[in-house]
């Protein structure tokens, strides 16, 4: 068998569908629900997906993500390292998860397997494979290819997650009890940012209008927003959301604020959306 060149083997926090491009594998992550002390475990995009996530947090149940079953990984990389020549991996941030450190020591175990650490999740990251895809049908994609992008990235991509309902962050140890009480009394928008620091709470806000400014102002502080030209905008809304939280409120001051950028929507991949719940409005761009 004439092995080809290079497989991409992701994680499920890139909100890629299996066989969605050529060349790339997804291993998915664990999403495990308690509901009355009954504890349920389910592969992500393989048995439960946003729109469910979204309906068991609405119902009150405790859901929570965990890493992909290290047995589902090695089975993947036994097959995939003997059908292709490289097999570079990339998982969800470390510093908000441990799949990259564990990931990373089964390359000892596979002479022909990377491990990439990245900064982003869902779209954001989803740009990368896209990017790496391109450079793969020009041979330039190797091993210092994807070294020198990850760093480049670090200082042009970010994103910005306004939460006005903490409640699942707090379930998950994100966000004390004080503060998620404060926030849901005086009304308040938590501001996330997404960038090489990990998820980091930068401010809040009272309405979405303040909410945005101040996410704009925090992005400026990570990237060179108003030096540089936008390559690519996304924002992330769920349609499942909450009919208190106006999500086209906000869509609609960003379309204001950046006329002339093409706006990508979708929503956050699934296991995301288990730690922040069903109601955010997020947007992220990516610097020329």
């Amino acid at each position: 068998m004439v092995m080809k060149k290079l497989a991409l083997l992701l994680d499920s926090s890139f909100g890629i569908k299996e066989n969605q491009y050529p060349d790339v594998y997804i291993v998915p992550m664990e999403i495990i629900e308690t509901d009355n002390g009954k504890v349920t475990s389910y592969l992500d995009q393989v048995d439960i997906f946003n729109e469910q996530i979204c309906e068991k947090i609405s119902k009150g149940c405790d859901i929570k993500t965990s890493q992909p079953i290290l047995g589902n990984v090695i089975k993947t990389l036994d097959k995939l390292t003997k059908e292709y020549e490289n097999v570079y991996a990339l998982t969800i941030p470390s510093t908000i998860s441990g799949t990259f450190q564990n990931w990373k020591v089964l390359e000892n175990d596979y002479k022909n397997l990377k491990v990439y650490d990245q900064t982003m999740v869902g779209c954001l990251s989803e740009w990368t494979i896209i990017d790496f895809l391109n450079a793969s049908k020009e041979n330039k994609l190797d091993d210092a290819f994807i070294k020198n992008y990850l760093k480049q990235l670090e200082d042009k991509r970010a994103g910005l997650l306004i939460v006005p309902d903490v409640s699942q962050l707090k379930k998950g140890g994100r966000v004390s009890n004080f503060k998620s009480l404060l926030i849901k009394l005086l009304g308040l928008k938590l501001i996330i940012s997404l960038s090489k620091e990990g998820l980091i709470f930068r401010d809040k806000a009272k309405d979405p209008q303040e909410a945005i400014n101040r996410g704009n102002k925090a992005l400026n502080k990570l990237i060179p927003l108003e030096q540089s030209k936008i390559r690519r905008f996304v924002v992330f809304t769920n349609s499942k959301a909450d009919r208190k939280f106006d999500i086209t409120q906000y869509i609609k001051i960003i379309e204001t604020m950046y006329p002339k950028v093409k706006i990508e929507h979708t929503e956050l991949p699934s296991v995301i959306t288990a730690h922040v719940g069903p109601n955010y409005f997020v947007f992220g761009m990516d610097l020329e």
